[in-house]
């Protein structure tokens, strides 16, 4: 990782620690293992253009060793936060469903929100 994706990495630690504690959260709140949050020591990041605006952005990447899950994460230059990671497993309090993902997002480390994507079970 180079220096300047480094320096906006630690620009940036308070908002990505706070976003995996609102997603363990909402994890157990729901009645998941919270360790199916990665932390962000596991994540590969890299800065990159905002699309749109040509403003920087930094983005995250993790996947499990299987391939079978994913996270992902952008911080915007307004400092905005969106992160998603996969869960693909039936919910434990939702018979029926399955569990897709679970999203962060928010720019205050102390008020972002998250929540749980449902999926109608699939059939065979």
């Amino acid at each position: 990782m180079d220096q300047s994706t480094e320096k906006l990495l630690a620009h940036y630690q308070p908002l990505l620690d706070a976003a995996c504690v609102a997603g363990r959260e909402q994890l157990e709140r729901s009645g998941f293992d919270i360790s199916l949050m990665p932390s962000i020591e596991t994540f590969s990041f890299e800065r990159q253009p905002d699309p749109f605006t040509q403003q920087e952005t930094l983005n995250g990447r993790w996947g499990e060793a299987q391939g079978q899950r994913r996270a992902n994460l952008v911080i915007n230059a307004d400092g905005s936060l969106l992160m998603e990671c996969d869960l693909l497993c039936p919910h434990p309090r939702h018979e029926g469903r399955w569990a897709e993902q679970v999203s962060i997002w928010g720019r205050d480390a102390g008020n972002l929100k998250a929540e749980i994507s449902l999926l109608a079970e699939l059939e065979g």
